[in-house]
């Protein structure tokens, strides 16, 4: 099933792209989308890119007939892999979302622009269940999960880089 999320920032592009490697803003964004733990990993990689893990464990709220597969806890890892800067700030990346133990995940990209005075952010990915019937009843649900998630990563996002000014 298809993911488009489109987001927008006040800051530039390269203030988005510091608030993506903030690593307080990330912890924020779990804890605030309920996750009982997590751990968040930056690294820098050559010309000015990045690769971020963010795995956190959530205690999801799904549909009864969903719910039964996964239990009553689902880790969720999260890996960005950032390209460096175009000119004008651009960024792409690469976003793999993967459920431990479960047979779904998220194959996608996401993008950083300059927008007027701001920045516009879009992700967009495939959500696929591999259960047999099933999957196709689960991946909407999936998709508003990790919708979910990432209006809370904006929300935060925005309150970090309105806090550096």
């Amino acid at each position: 099933m298809k993911l488009t999320v489109e987001n927008q920032y006040s800051g530039r592009p390269d203030q988005t792209f510091a608030s993506h490697l903030a690593v307080a803003a990330r912890e924020q964004a779990c804890q605030e989308s309920g996750a009982i733990s997590w751990d968040v990993k930056v690294e820098r990689t050559a010309g000015g890119g990045a690769r971020i893990q963010v795995d956190r464990v959530m205690k999801p709220t799904l549909p009864d007939y969903i719910a039964k597969f996964v239990g009553e806890s689902i880790a969720i890892r999260q890996v960005e892999d950032w390209s460096p800067a175009e000119a004008d700030g651009s960024r792409q990346a690469t976003v793999k979302l993967t459920i431990k133990g479960q047979p779904a995940s998220m194959d996608g990209t996401a993008s950083i622009s300059p927008a007027g005075e701001g920045t516009r952010e879009v992700v967009t990915g495939e959500v696929k269940v591999a259960i047999p019937l099933l999957g196709r009843k689960i991946e909407p649900e999936i998709v508003k999960l990790i919708e979910a998630a990432l209006r809370i990563e904006q929300r935060v996002g925005e309150e970090w880089i309105k806090s550096q000014a």
